[in-house]
């Protein structure tokens, strides 16, 4: 979404441009000419707001409103857009996404009327059965409370055709080294793509059952970190990030392609056709929000999921599909440690950390600390708050963190 008055400014929200299957979003933005204030809520949290845009203006009325049916690369379905002229509270916004509208029509502009303005070819139906807040199947967490060969989740036939780009990105409490996170496996190769953590902390993507305790280490692994692990045929490169930083580069099998039809499992190293587990390479921990991608992301995505404790879903398996696979003692923990909540449960921990902590430090934020022990809720001062968005500086430790661990209290507000 952007704005353009005297210069060009835009305002961010997460990328859903390779979702396939598409999902439905709930999209809302507001503007106050008083205060200036331009927010935008992505399915119930307030995800990016900007300052001073085009503050102490009136819009002139006659005004056209165009809509617009197709969007970049594809096209786009939309559905019960109202506009009001007003600005609506963020905690109705919320619960508009999460539970349906409630405000049927807008004043200015209603959803119902539109079939007799179209100008254009547009195609209408009925309201979809899928139309709510998708986010809801992704806000879980999985443990593995004992590393057992009992325990696992395991999806069959992924993809129908053979990949030469995989991407995987995940949230992951580690309770234990020596483990597989998640492996891809063929009738070709048990593992022809898995991720796996040493007892030496360095983890690594193996490619065509070639494994290697070498290479980038992680650090404070059993504390919640975001991971990314992705692998390219044309060079046969391997890139691996913690918390959105690349820490490592290594090369392993150059014009491979991964064969199709193949099983995905979680928490299990396989030594045979998605099977033949072993308890002692088990997984034990937590793992949130675990996508796979046919495609190399790009370090500006990777940067932004980890800033913005929200996953870009997947085009080959979103974290919302593994919750019917499991087998075995995983539980299954609804919302997570590692989200952006609703709009209600932000300002209630904005509110908390004003009480508790100063003024200055309205924010509160899954962050990492200055003593890279993984992240936490702790509350942030604005002025370690990206311009024009609702993020942090992932980059920086900033000394406008109050990094004294108050998760018990911030996470136990719902």
């Amino acid at each position: 979404m952007t704005i353009m008055f005297k210069f060009f400014r835009e305002a961010r929200i997460p990328m859903f441009w390779n979702e396939e299957p598409a999902y439905w979003h709930h999209i809302a933005t507001t503007w106050s000419s008083s205060t200036g204030h331009w927010k935008i809520y992505l399915d119930g949290s307030l995800v990016s707001i900007m300052h001073d845009v085009a503050s102490k203006i009136t819009t002139p009325a006659g005004g056209q409103l165009s809509l617009q049916f197709s969007g970049y690369m594809h096209n786009i379905s939309q559905s019960r857009l109202n506009i009001w002229n007003y600005e609506i509270d963020g905690h109705a916004l919320s619960l508009m996404a999460n539970k349906g509208p409630l405000f049927e029509n807008g004043n200015i502009f209603a959803w119902y009327g539109i079939k007799s303005k179209v100008k254009e070819d547009a195609y209408f139906k009925e309201t979809p059965d899928d139309l709510h807040n998708s986010r809801t199947e992704s806000v879980y967490q999985m443990s593995f409370p004992e590393a057992s060969d009992k325990n696992y989740v395991k999806i069959d036939k992924v993809v129908n055709y053979n990949l030469t780009e995989v991407s995987s990105c995940f949230w992951a409490k580690f309770l234990k080294t020596n483990c597989a996170i998640f492996a891809y496996s063929s009738l070709k190769y048990e593992a022809e793509i898995q991720a796996y953590l040493y007892d030496s902390l360095v983890l690594d993507l193996a490619v065509k059952n070639i494994y290697a305790d070498n290479g980038p280490k992680i650090y404070a692994y059993d504390s919640w970190h975001f991971y990314c692990l992705q692998w390219r045929s044309f060079d046969g490169l391997i890139e691996v990030y913690q918390d959105g930083k690349k820490i490592g580069t290594k090369y392993k099998e150059k014009n491979h392609a991964i064969h199709s039809n193949g099983v995905v499992v979680l928490g299990q190293e396989l030594d045979s056709y998605g099977g033949g587990f072993n308890g002692d390479q088990a997984f034990k921990g937590s793992l949130a929000g675990l996508n796979l991608w046919s495609q190399f992301l790009t370090t500006n995505v990777i940067q932004g999921m980890a800033s913005g404790i929200l996953n870009v879903n997947g085009n080959l398996l979103q974290w919302r599909d593994f919750r019917d696979h499991v087998f075995g003692d995983i539980v299954i923990q609804n919302r997570s440690e590692a989200e952006i909540p609703e709009y209600r449960i932000q300002n209630q921990r904005k509110k908390w950390c004003e009480k508790n902590i100063s003024e200055a430090f309205t924010h509160a934020r899954f962050i990492r600390g200055r003593d890279t022990d993984g992240y936490k809720w702790r509350c942030v001062e604005a002025a370690a708050m990206l311009d024009e968005n609702m993020c942090y500086d992932i980059l920086k430790n900033s000394s406008l963190y109050y990094t004294k661990d108050t998760k018990k209290e911030l996470l136990g507000i719902y």
